[in-house]
């Protein structure tokens, strides 16, 4: 067997020795860029998270800052609202302070013209007693009822007085029961506004005119019971209207509302 040199030998050591080295090298190459591929990607995807984490907050942001918006108008209405209200509680107070005084003043007034309602219908001629003295009393009522408002009180009252007064704008015949001095009878009464009241039996033969001054029924002169029918008839449209001739009384001032 041939011996092979040493030189050779030496050779072929390093070539062996220098190929192991290369594919240990390369091994680390890739290991270490598939090392900086992972952390290219844990670094992409920290990136990503951060810019939506960003995002995030930034929307956070904005909606904290419309919020805040938000609540500097609200704050803004509010306190115009409260200022509205409080110029409103001033008002009512002061409204309330002058119904107080018209409740002081109103009240007493109302009793006065109450009491002078009485007394006009007292002294007033007698025709529908008991719808008028039903009406006082319905107002004695409602002027003594603590429930009732004040604006109600007084429309009653002048309701009344208006009614009282449309009384001198009227004239009527009504069929009443009369305590005469022949019986209660039945009679034709007439009323003229408030200043003539007179009454005609059916067969027209007795008729009488009330005085307020003596405050009682005189009898008519038989003159006046003729025109005392026509004008019946007049106001039931039995006839043509015509001017007549009756009596009337002196009006005190008693019979003035």
């Amino acid at each position: 067997m041939k011996s092979i040199p040493r030189a050779l030998l030496f050779t072929l050591a390093l070539t062996m020795l220098g190929s192991s080295g290369y594919a240990a090298t390369a091994e680390q190459i890739q290991q270490q860029n598939q090392h900086t591929l992972q952390q290219e990607r844990i670094t992409q995807k920290h990136v990503v998270e951060w810019s939506q984490q960003r995002e995030d907050l930034v929307n956070a942001l904005l909606d904290q800052t419309t919020q805040l918006e938000w609540n500097r108008f609200q704050n803004k209405k509010f306190k115009q609202y409260v200022g509205h209200k409080k110029k409103n509680i001033v008002e009512l107070q002061r409204q309330k302070q002058q119904m107080n005084l018209l409740r002081q003043e109103l009240e007493p007034f109302l009793d006065h013209r109450l009491s002078e309602l009485h007394q006009s219908v007292k002294d007033d001629l007698p025709f529908l007693p008991q719808e008028r003295q039903q009406r006082l009393a319905f107002l004695d009522q409602s002027l003594t009822d603590p429930d009732l408002s004040l604006s109600e009180k007084l429309r009653r009252v002048l309701e009344a007085l208006q009614i009282e007064a449309d009384y001198g704008n009227s004239i009527e015949v009504t069929e009443e029961t009369l305590p005469l001095a022949t019986g209660d009878t039945m009679v034709q009464v007439l009323r003229l506004g408030r200043i003539g009241l007179f009454y005609l039996s059916y067969d027209g033969h007795h008729g009488a005119q009330w005085q307020p001054q003596q405050q009682q029924w005189l009898a008519l002169e038989d003159t006046y019971l003729t025109t005392l029918q026509s004008t019946i008839d007049i106001i039931k449209q039995k006839r043509s209207a015509e001017l007549v001739d009756l009596p009337l009384p002196l009006i005190s001032k008693k019979q003035e509302i």
